[in-house]
C-alpha cells in the first residue's frame, strides 16, 4: 500500500490554556489542503507546528517516510507565507524573495537566480526587483513573499490565510496564481482560510477545525454537501436546516417537521443509519431547492408546497430569495432564471426539492 507523502498522526500541541488535540490526516503528493475554521481554534498554531515552530506534546509527522517531528524548521525547510507577508524593509524585492536562498547559502546559485526570474515574471513583480517593501501595494506584497516562499522548491507551503487582507479584484487574481502555482509546481499546500470559495476553487482536501480538534475532513464538495455535524453545516453557511425527526409511513421512512407539519420523502435507505424518532435535521442548499411560479397543479410533484417570495436580494452571480411557507426557506435562482420567472415580493410560488439532494445531519 503506498504511503501518503506528508502524514501527521494525533499531534497534540499546547500554548497555555489552548491545546491542539489529536489531530491527523494526510496528503499525498502534489495535494492541496484547505484548512478552515472560527478564529482561535488553532488553525495558525498547527501551521506553525508543522513548520517547525511550535514543539508537539505528542505525535508524529512523516515527510516522504521520514520522521521529521523533532527536525528543525531549517531542516525541514517547508515555505511559509503569513497573512500579512513579513517583508525585511530595509531589504529589496529581490534580496527579500532571496532570503531563504542566502540562509541556505544557495543565493548566487545560477539555478535559483533563473528560477527567481522566472517566479518574478510569471507573478508579475519582475519591475519590482529593485523596490523597497514600503513601496508596494497588499497584492505586491503578497506575491513577494509567495515567491520568497517557494523559490527553493520547499517539500510543503504552508499559507495562513494570504488573501483575506486583499480588495476582492486582488484577491481573485492571486487565487488563480496560487492555482498556477500548485499545477506547475506541483507543490503540496497548506492554505488557512476563513473563506469557503478559496476552498472550493483552490482545495483538492478539506479539513474543518473547531476548539483545536479536526470534526471533519475530505473533499470540499464532499464536506460541503454533507456535513456531519450542525457546526460544519453552520461554519459553512449551510441554508435550510430544519429539525424534525424520521417516522415511518406505509413501510417507508420520512422526515417530519413537527412545527409546520411539513414532511419529504420517502427517504433512501442510505440516508438513514438509526431508528425511527430520533431527532435528526435535514438540510436542502439553496441551490437545490426548485422555485415555480405558484400553480396548484405542481403541488401534485412530490415534496412540494406553496409559499411566497418574502425577500429579494441580488448580487454578481446570482439571486437569492427567502421564501415564507411551512417554514422560512433560502432559495437561488440563476439571474436568467429569476428574470423569467418575474418573482418580486409577495410573488406566490411554489417550492419543491429532489429527496436525492437533501442531506441528514444525525449527530447534531
Amino acid at each position: 500500500m503506498k504511503k501518503p507523502y506528508f502524514e501527521v498522526t494525533d499531534l497534540r500541541v499546547r500554548a497555555g490554556r489552548f491545546e491542539l488535540q489529536d489531530v491527523s490526516f494526510s496528503l499525498d503528493k502534489g495535494e492541496y489542503l484547505i484548512i478552515l475554521g472560527p478564529t482561535g481554534c488553532g488553525k495558525t498554531m498547527l501551521l506553525e507546528t508543522l513548520a517547525g515552530l511550535r514543539k508537539p506534546v505528542a505525535g508524529q509527522m512523516l515527510l516522504d517516510n521520514h520522521d521529521i517531528t523533532n527536525w528543525t524548521p531549517e531542516v525541514r525547510a517547508f515555505g511559509f507565507a503569513y497573512q500579512d507577508s513579513l517583508l525585511y524593509p530595509f531589504l529589496s524585492v529581490r534580496e527579500n524573495i532571496l532570503f531563504g536562498a542566502r540562509a541556505r547559502k544557495r543565493h548566487k546559485e545560477e539555478k535559483i537566480l533563473q528560477r527567481m526570474d522566472r517566479l518574478a515574471e510569471a507573478m508579475g513583480i519582475s519591475h519590482l526587483l529593485e523596490r523597497f517593501p514600503r513601496a508596494l501595494s497588499g497584492g505586491e506584497k503578497q506575491r513577494v513573499s509567495l515567491a520568497r516562499a517557494i523559490l527553493v522548491s520547499p517539500p510543503v507551503l504552508l499559507l495562513d490565510e494570504p488573501l483575506s487582507a486583499l480588495d476582492p479584484q486582488t484577491r481573485h487574481a492571486m487565487r488563480e496564481l496560487l492555482h498556477e502555482v500548485h499545477q506547475s509546481e506541483g507543490l503540496d499546500m497548506i492554505h488557512v482560510t476563513h473563506d469557503f470559495n478559496e476552498a472550493l476553487q483552490l482545495g483538492t482536501k478539506m479539513i474543518v477545525m473547531n476548539k483545536g480538534k479536526i470534526v471533519q475532513q475530505g473533499e470540499p464538495m464532499n464536506v460541503f454537501h454533507q456535513p456531519h455535524s450542525l457546526f460544519v453545516a453552520g461554519f459553512l453557511k449551510s441554508e435550510n436546516v430544519i429539525k424534525g425527526r424520521i417516522e415511518n409511513i406505509s413501510g417507508t421512512r420520512w422526515f417530519k417537521n413537527i412545527e409546520n407539519e411539513w414532511i419529504v420523502g420517502p427517504l433512501p435507505e442510505k440516508k438513514i443509519t438509526d431508528s425511527n424518532q430520533k431527532e435528526v435535521y435535514l438540510m436542502i442548499h439553496a441551490g437545490q431547492l426548485e422555485v415555480s411560479p405558484n400553480n396548484d397543479s405542481l403541488l401534485k410533484k412530490p415534496n412540494a408546497w406553496n409559499a411566497y417570495v418574502e425577500k429579494v436580494m441580488i448580487n454578481s452571480t446570482h439571486v437569492e430569495l427567502i421564501c415564507n411557507g411551512r417554514g422560512c426557506w433560502h432559495a437561488a435562482l440563476s439571474r436568467n432564471e429569476w428574470q423569467r420567472l418575474a418573482l418580486d415580493i409577495g410573488s406566490k410560488v411554489t417550492l419543491s426539492v429532489d429527496i436525492r439532494n437533501t442531506h441528514l445531519i444525525e449527530n447534531p
